[in-house]
C-alpha cells in the first residue's frame, strides 16, 4: 500500500472534480447548450445509459454487470502492472505517476458513474462526432502516455512477463 500513497490525493481530486462538475451540470444546467469554442467544442449535457462507448455498438457491452466487470479489471491492470514497474525500476518516472493518476481516477469515475448515475452524464461534445466528459479525458492522457511509452520501452518488458508476475504475485 506504501508503493501507493503518493497517488491517493491526486486520484481523489480528480474524481472530485469530476463528480462535482456532474452534480452542479444535474443540478442548474441540463437543459444548457452552447458552443466553447465555434464548431469544434460544444457543452452539451447528456446522461449517457448506455454505460460505454462500446454500448452503443455491442449489447453487451451496456449490461451494468459487465461493464463494472470491466472497470474493476481496469484498476487490478493499473495496479498490477505498477507493482510489476516497481520490481524493475526503483524510482518512478513522472509519466507513469500520470499513467496512474488519471487511468485510476478515470476508472473510480466510471465506476461512480455506473454504480450511483446509471451511466455517464456527458456534456462536453465534439459536433458530429462523440460526446464526453472529464472522466474520458484522464482516461485518454492515460492510454495515450501508456501508449508512448509502451513503444519506446518495448524491449524492456513483455505480455508474458506480465501474465507470469499477476500470476505468481495474486497466486492464479
Amino acid at each position: 500500500m506504501k508503493k501507493f500513497k503518493p497517488f491517493i490525493i491526486p486520484i481523489l481530486l480528480l474524481v472530485i472534480i469530476d463528480q462535482t462538475v456532474k452534480i452542479v451540470i444535474s443540478k442548474l444546467f441540463m437543459k444548457c447548450e452552447f458552443d466553447i469554442m465555434i464548431k469544434t467544442l460544444r457543452f452539451n449535457p447528456e446522461l449517457n445509459t448506455r454505460l460505454s462507448y462500446g454500448g452503443n455498438f455491442f449489447e453487451l457491452l451496456s449490461s451494468p454487470f459487465v461493464t463494472i466487470l470491466l472497470n474493476i479489471l481496469v484498476l487490478f491492470l493499473f495496479i498490477s502492472g505498477y507493482m510489476l514497474y516497481q520490481t524493475k525500476k526503483s524510482r518512478t518516472s513522472f509519466w507513469v505517476k500520470v499513467i496512474m493518476i488519471c487511468g485510476i481516477a478515470g476508472s473510480l469515475c466510471s465506476l461512480i458513474d455506473k454504480l450511483f448515475w446509471g451511466g455517464s452524464l456527458d456534456f462536453l461534445q465534439i459536433p458530429t462526432l462523440f460526446i464526453f466528459d472529464l472522466k474520458d479525458c484522464y482516461l485518454t492522457v492515460a492510454e495515450v502516455i501508456f501508449v508512448v511509452i509502451g513503444i519506446l520501452h518495448s524491449k524492456e518488458i513483455s505480455v508474458k512477463e506480465y501474465l507470469y508476475f499477476v500470476c505468481n504475485k495474486f497466486n492464479l
